[in-house]
């Protein structure tokens, strides 16, 4: 067995990294092994993404920078990641949805959309969750997004999801974050509002 780039005679494709079973005298690939079948079947139908945007209040962009020094990371990983586990949960709790529903229709997902907020999304994936937004009664995804991010302001800066907390710290960390906050640490003295002076 030996990694090396190999050529897709159909598609005319070069796949490097590939593990194939080759000759020892010649150096011709004689088998494929099933490990390496995932990595040439991305080469030929590579997974089709769009773009969630949405243009949201600069409350709710202090968000994202709250949860960044929650979870020890940087503004940059930390996005994608809280993003990303909670359309997971918005397609796995219909709790949820109906909750982030009720969230973007709050005072505070109510404000001037001054800053905006962008996401790489399978395509099949993303259709899925417009189709479950929609049905939640959310018709754009500014206002999934902005429901969303104050779901993640209420779980995680005001404490009061500390199982989702925990699962959203192993996002987390896989972007790089420090180490996960204590789903266990009591917080003191009244909860986080957006547009308000951040904590010490």
């Amino acid at each position: 067995m030996r990694v090396r780039t190999y050529h897709m005679h159909e598609s005319g494709i070069d796949v490097p990294g590939v593990l194939v079973d080759a000759c020892d005298q010649c150096g011709t690939v004689v088998a494929l092994p099933a490990q390496s079948t995932p990595r040439l079947l991305d080469a030929r139908v590579p997974i089709k993404e769009e773009q969630l945007e949405a243009r949201i209040p600069t409350h709710l962009e202090d968000v994202i920078y709250l949860l960044a020094r929650e979870f020890f990371t940087s503004v940059q990983a930390v996005r994608p990641a809280v993003l990303r586990f909670y359309l997971g949960e918005l397609l796995n709790d219909p709790a949820l949805a109906e909750r982030v529903r009720l969230l973007s229709e709050s005072d505070l997902a109510d404000a001037p959309a001054r800053a905006r907020v962008s996401l790489r999304v399978p395509a099949e994936l993303l259709a899925v969750v417009r189709e479950t937004a929609r049905a939640a009664g959310m018709a754009k995804d500014s206002d999934l997004v902005r429901g969303l991010l104050l779901a993640a302001k209420e779980d995680v800066l005001d404490g009061r999801h500390p199982e989702r907390i925990l699962r959203l710290s192993g996002a987390a960390q896989a972007q790089g974050a420090y180490r996960p906050p204590s789903p266990y640490i009591v917080r003191e003295g009244p909860p986080f509002i957006p547009g308000s002076k951040a904590p010490e």
